[in-house]
């Protein structure tokens, strides 16, 4: 008979999570009003890397160290999860808008039908095809519900959210190598580690990054990338490790769904961001499109850490 307590707990812990990282996308569409994409992104990564260092130091969860081909598919991970995904999306929300950006995280389960069954042979039955196209007419309706005057820059941010969520779910391809043999936090202590590096390295060669100007932003951005990096990405980490090993990965990725509606009302609430009838189209096409998609077998999902 199940532990009905602690199935209770891993439930509350990914409600949390998807609620926070949903709610992620604000913090991070305010961040960008005072970095640049490649300085919040390594500044990001460095303070949630500290973070999920501390974690797994008190937890004695890192383990022995990876072989060779293991930490090479942990390298490929965070070139794409950690590397590319973090540049796009911070990039994406600076030209485009936290609704958006909400809505790019919704395409993940999508994402992942679509790759597993084009990579790993997993069959994509009629319903689960349905909801890949029903699902990305929903981007469609909200991306192309713009005015001409925004469609310029808007569009290219659109075009790096939706890229963003593309190499978030090929690095997932990646992790699926490894993720049966080594501890989904250690996974997570590596891909930060060389992710972090490779995003500071990049940062570096910036001029922004030797000009003063650049880091006196005032302490209210630094708090909120403090919060950002320990709430979202540290914690949340934990919280959903927690549930999927207590409900197992394909329940565990349902819960992705209330992303985009975690970040659209936050959106909405904190940044006083228009919701348009679009909005609401797209995001049902999207959610209606995800439990189409995964009700045949439901497959495991890369969820994004952001």
């Amino acid at each position: 008979m199940p532990d009905r307590r602690s199935e209770g707990w891993a439930i509350a812990a990914l409600v949390y999570t998807a609620t926070v990282w949903g709610a992620n996308v604000v913090l991070m569409k305010l961040m960008t009003q005072h970095f640049t994409a490649v300085h919040l992104s390594a500044i990001r990564m460095v303070a949630a890397f500290a973070c999920i260092a501390l974690i797994c130091r008190f937890t004695a969860r890192v383990g022995p160290l990876p072989t060779g081909r293991q930490f090479g598919w942990m390298v490929g991970a965070a070139l794409l999860m950690t590397y590319a995904h973090q540049l796009m999306l911070t990039q994406g929300l600076a030209w485009s808008t936290a609704t958006n950006g909400a809505l790019a995280l919704g395409l993940n389960p999508l994402l992942s039908v679509l790759l597993g069954a084009l990579l790993f042979g997993e069959r994509l039955h009629p319903a689960g095809g349905f909801g890949v196209v029903m699902g990305l007419a929903g981007v469609a309706v909200v991306v192309l519900n713009r005015s001409d005057a925004d469609l310029r820059l808007a569009g290219l941010g659109d075009a790096l959210l939706i890229g963003s969520m593309l190499v978030y779910v090929a690095g997932g391809a990646c992790i699926r190598h490894v993720s049966g043999q080594l501890d989904p936090l250690a996974i997570g202590y590596w891909m930060h580690l060389v992710g972090a590096a490779v995003l500071v390295l990049h940062a570096v060669w910036l001029p922004e990054f030797r000009d003063p100007q650049a880091w006196s932003v005032g302490l209210g951005p630094w708090a909120l990338i403090l919060v950002s990096a320990l709430v979202s990405t540290a914690l949340g980490s934990v919280a959903w490790n927690y549930g999927i090993a207590r409900l197992g990965l394909g329940r565990a990725s349902m819960f992705i769904n209330l992303l985009p509606i975690s970040g659209l009302a936050a959106a909405v609430v904190f940044l006083g961001e228009d919701l348009r009838p679009a909005h609401g189209i797209g995001f049902a096409l999207v959610l209606a499109g995800t439990w189409f998609a995964v009700q045949p077998r439901r497959p495991a999902s890369a969820s994004p850490v952001v």
